[in-house]
Order: C-alpha cells, then sequence, then structure tokens
C-alpha cells in the first residue's frame, strides 16, 4: 500500500494528508514509538477523518479527499484555497496513534459491561459511563475544523 499525500494541488489517488515519514516524525517528536505500518495506520486514520463534517466547501466535486476547501476560517484567519492545514495533519496523526495503541475510532463498539467478574477480580462500569474510549485530543483538534464544541460543550459569543 503507498501513501499518495494530498499537498493541496488536489492530487489524483491522494489517500492521506501527511507521509508516512513526516507521521513517523510526528509520533517521535510526541515520544510515541509506532509499532504498527505508517502507510497502513495513515490509511485507517484518513477514513475515519474523512467522514467529518468539515466547515467550507471541497475545491472540486471530482478531488479525491475533502481537503483541499474554500470558505475556510480558522482562528480568524481564512485558509488558502490550496493549503492542508497543519491542525489536519496532526488530527491524522493523532486519530494513527490512537489506532496504533489500539483505540480506533471507527472500531465496532461492543455491548457496554455493568458488571465483570474473574476470580476475585471484579470490573463494573458506571451506568452512563461511554462504551468506548473517547480520545479528548483527537476531539479537541476536530473542534475547530469542523466547528463542532464536542463533549459537553456549548457556544459562548463575547459581547
Amino acid at each position: 500500500m503507498t501513501t499518495v499525500v494530498e499537498t493541496g494541488a488536489i492530487v489524483s489517488g491522494a489517500n492521506s494528508y501527511i507521509s508516512d515519514a513526516d507521521f513517523e516524525t510526528y509520533a517521535t517528536d510526541h515520544g510515541v514509538i509506532v509499532l504498527g505500518i505508517a502507510a497502513e495506520l495513515l490509511l485507517n486514520a484518513a477514513i475515519y477523518v474523512e467522514q467529518l463534517p468539515f466547515i467550507g466547501d471541497k475545491q472540486t466535486k471530482a478531488q479525491t479527499m475533502q481537503w483541499p476547501r474554500y470558505n475556510v476560517y480558522l482562528d480568524g484567519f481564512i485558509i488558502d484555497t490550496n493549503e492542508i492545514p497543519k491542525l489536519l495533519k496532526d488530527l491524522q496523526c493523532e486519530v494513527a496513534l490512537a489506532i496504533d495503541g489500539g483505540d480506533d475510532p471507527l472500531a465496532t463498539v461492543a455491548r457496554a459491561v455493568k458488571r465483570e467478574k474473574v476470580d476475585v477480580i471484579e470490573v463494573e462500569y458506571a451506568d452512563n459511563a461511554a462504551p468506548f474510549v473517547y480520545n479528548l485530543k483527537i476531539k479537541a483538534l476536530e473542534r475547530k475544523l469542523t466547528g463542532r464544541l464536542g463533549l459537553n460543550g456549548f457556544p459562548v459569543n463575547r459581547g
């Protein structure tokens, strides 16, 4: 499997926003050792990232991926129509690292466990506990790119 990076030039057959080497550098910079194959992790992360309801609009109907986009403002600044934001690359990296660590955000969610007992060890989850791991780092990166507030968020308007 080959990673084909979308650079903002609407690359034919693109399947990632970041290269294998740049992903490995990101992981190293964050003190994480990647156990899986970078290309596979990035492809699976892209599947998750691509289903997000991003702000702005796709450049063309024919482009392989959701970015590049137009009508996108991040932190009050317009994103160039041929730009792939660092925030998006970071998001794909964080999702890939989560997948590598066993926390795939697209994994099938199993039935919630109320109580489980093995010998003398017993686990009971709270009634309102999420049935999956909720990665706040991923959600924080998503928030700016989608305009969604995330877990327990509410809009705040300044006067």
